[in-house]
């Protein structure tokens, strides 16, 4: 019977996707069996390069462990397993999403992997575009609705007047037929008409801030072992984090923990610690926090000034300066913490998110 793995293999310059296939070892580890040429030239690295390879021993250590991890769930699924990751290639970084099915052999045992990725590196970046344009045009609304606040109060008061006046000026009125009690009546009702569209433009100012649900859930241990993989592929630092699941919003989930633990691992000596815990000033809030063991900030105070001044002027990037808006964006605040290490340095930020599962789940 002709291996099912042979016959992927054939067909694998066929199809128009990057794609490629592992052979699962009976000790649990994972070599390449071949990619096409789509994912070959995609990563910059050849059939011949990755064929007959262990995934260790093409791929840099925190590569291989976050690549691998995912392989092994396939495995351990026994099921198509689908997920997006970010990975770095020497033709740069590319967001990948996969989708992987095992193969089996004729006593159900896994013997093989199938890999289709899509190159979704556009679509996440102007994912990331659309939400810093999303926060500048919150900020806007928030200003509109403000003006409109203050006009709609300012209105009402001598609105509410004249239709004061006008009830007063009925009460006992004797009607001459010259048309004036009609007169005064609409007054009152232009009044009372011109109040009701006061309210209307308030409620149609408060929907320009009202938030869609763009909530989904994060494997956090996941999202954490891509970027140490993309930003530390070569292992030069002790990083920890939890194994959690949480619901929150994705994308800005991923912009602020990546510009946090970059900023982390530019200044770090040997370690970068990531924690998660409820916040301590709202129960619907988590506070997570980035540490590093550099040389910290001699005034954090002022460093946080910096940054948030820095936020205010500055229009375009993804940095620091973008996290201080995004976070404030959603309610929530960005600080220098208490260091972690001595020296080093703690980044807090407040995100709307719940733990779904893992140590620390309600």
């Amino acid at each position: 019977m002709t291996d099912i793995r042979l016959q992927f293999e054939q067909l694998m310059d066929h199809l128009q996707v990057p794609a490629f296939i592992l052979d699962v070892e009976t000790d649990g580890s994972f070599v390449f069996r071949g990619v096409n040429a789509l994912l070959a030239s995609a990563i910059g690295m050849s059939n011949n390069q990755l064929k007959a390879q262990n995934v260790y021993d093409v791929l840099p250590k925190r590569f291989a462990d976050t690549v691998t991890a995912n392989y092994a769930k396939c495995v351990e699924l026994r099921a198509a397993h689908k997920y997006e990751e970010v990975l770095g290639f020497e033709t740069g970084e590319i967001w990948w999403l996969t989708t992987l099915s095992p193969l089996f052999d004729h006593e159900d045992r896994v013997i093989g992997i199938v890999g289709l990725a899509e190159d979704i590196t556009e679509y996440k970046h102007r994912q990331f575009e659309a939400l810093e344009s999303l926060v500048e045009m919150q900020k806007l609304s928030e200003k509109v609705s403000a003006f409109t606040g203050l006009a709609a109060h300012d209105l009402r008061g001598p609105l509410r007047q004249i239709r004061l006046v006008t009830e007063i000026a009925e009460d006992g009125f004797i009607d001459q037929g010259d048309g004036k009690k009609e007169l005064l009546t609409m007054i009152k009702d232009v009044a009372g008409r011109a109040l009701e569209k006061v309210d209307e433009v308030l409620l149609h100012a408060q929907s320009f801030i009202d938030e869609t649900d763009n909530t989904g859930e994060v494997d956090f241990a996941h999202l954490c072992a891509d970027l140490i993989a993309l930003l530390d592929p070569m292992s030069h630092f002790e990083v920890s984090y939890p194994t959690l699941i949480l619901k929150t919003e994705p994308v800005a989930l991923q912009l602020v923990l990546r510009n946090l633990m970059d900023n982390a691992f530019k200044h770090a000596t040997f370690r970068v610690e990531i924690e998660v815990e409820q916040s301590k000033e709202s129960g619907e809030r988590l506070e997570i926090r980035v540490s590093d063991d550099g040389p910290g900030f001699a005034d954090p105070q002022a460093a946080l000034e910096q940054i948030k001044d820095h936020a205010s002027n500055n229009k375009r990037g993804f940095g620091l300066s973008t996290v201080a808006r995004l976070v404030a964006s959603r309610g929530g605040h960005l600080w220098i913490g208490e260091p972690k290490f001595t020296p080093g340095a703690t980044i807090c930020w407040t995100a709307n998110a719940w733990i779904l599962s893992g140590p620390d789940a309600t």
